[in-house]
């Protein structure tokens, strides 16, 4: 069976005529976001490159270049098709936006745009964004009321606020291309980090008797399973008679995602060979692959990071 790919897809007005540059740019934006206009205009060359790539129901897109406005009204939203919400995170210079209220946004912070509602980005400075575009249907299963969200400054210095704008800054199209987990994985794991700020945001705790145990049911399924590359969280919503929304949604209510259980799972299992002297003549690449992981590099990088060092050390002791 022939795997398919997803693409990177480049624009750039670079090869476009200088007197064409922003109109191009205002064309590219409505191709790969949603309709809307460029209002500042600017003397000189306007050099702006944008990039997108498909990630199941999201859509990846990075874009930078110089300053100006994009402006989406009435007209704007006439012509658009569907209903779609834009989370950017902001990571070049400080900018604007006008969405429900007026708002800045520092460096690392991010917002939700809804494609009802018109907007007005102000950039003031030489931009640089990373851009997830989401469909309705998927963002409205991890959040189903949007607008605790919308419009509001989601800070990258708060507490999950901070997770998900660090999660989401490291998606380029590069690495979602050759990402060494499956698609479905990343975006539930986007959307787990979407529940998680938005019951902080309204302050719900949920934690409950009755939710740890359902937590415990599905990280038990994970442990189990946790060598089997491919694992997604519709694997164990099927191992358990739930629904997948009810697996997230019971790993959100004690402040977990289901991609952080997994790997946390396979690094417990991954640090039992390693400290064993029955895998002692497997290489450390071998002990990543049988505890799940699709490579050693990435084996290497997700043990250090929630390890504090390598594989390799971890079998010196």
């Amino acid at each position: 069976m022939n795997v398919r790919h997803p693409q990177i897809h480049h624009w750039t007005t670079r090869d476009v005529h200088e007197a064409q540059q922003m109109d191009y740019y205002a064309s590219v934006l409505g191709s790969a976001v949603d309709p809307m206009g460029i209002t500042k205009r600017i003397a000189g060359s306007f050099e702006a490159d944008v990039e997108s790539t498909g990630m199941g129901p999201i859509s990846v897109v990075h874009g930078q270049g110089p300053a100006h406005d994009c402006v989406r009204d009435r007209r704007d939203i006439a012509r658009s098709t569907g209903r779609n919400f834009h989370l950017i995170i902001n990571t070049g210079s400080a900018w604007r936006v006008d969405h429900r209220e007026r708002i800045a946004l520092r460096k690392g912070d991010a917002v939700l745009l809804d494609s009802r509602y018109g907007y007005r980005l102000d950039f003031a400075d030489p931009f640089a964004n990373v851009h997830l575009k989401l469909s309705e249907e998927w963002l409205t299963r991890w959040i189903p009321d949007t607008d605790v969200i919308v419009g509001r400054a989601i800070p990258s210095d708060g507490a999950w606020g901070k997770a998900l704008t660090a999660f989401v800054s490291q998606l380029t199209p590069e690495f979602v291309v050759a990402a060494p987990l499956p698609h479905a994985v990343i975006a539930d794991h986007v959307g787990a980090l979407f529940a998680l700020y938005a019951s902080e945001l309204s302050g719900i705790r949920r934690s409950t008797p009755a939710g740890r145990a359902l937590r415990d049911r599905i990280e038990e399924i994970i442990v189990q399973r946790c060598t089997e590359f491919s694992l997604g969280a519709r694997d164990v919503a099927d191992a358990l008679g739930i629904s997948i929304r009810t697996v997230h949604r019971g790993l959100a209510s004690c402040q977990q995602t289901f991609g952080a259980s997994l790997m946390a799972a396979r690094v417990e299992l991954a640090t039992r060979m390693l400290e064993s002297p029955l895998f002692r003549r497997l290489t450390t690449g071998e002990i990543g692959r049988r505890a799940g992981f699709s490579d050693a590099s990435h084996f290497a990088r997700v043990y250090r990071r929630l390890c504090g060092r390598t594989p390799a050390q971890a079998r010196s002791k």
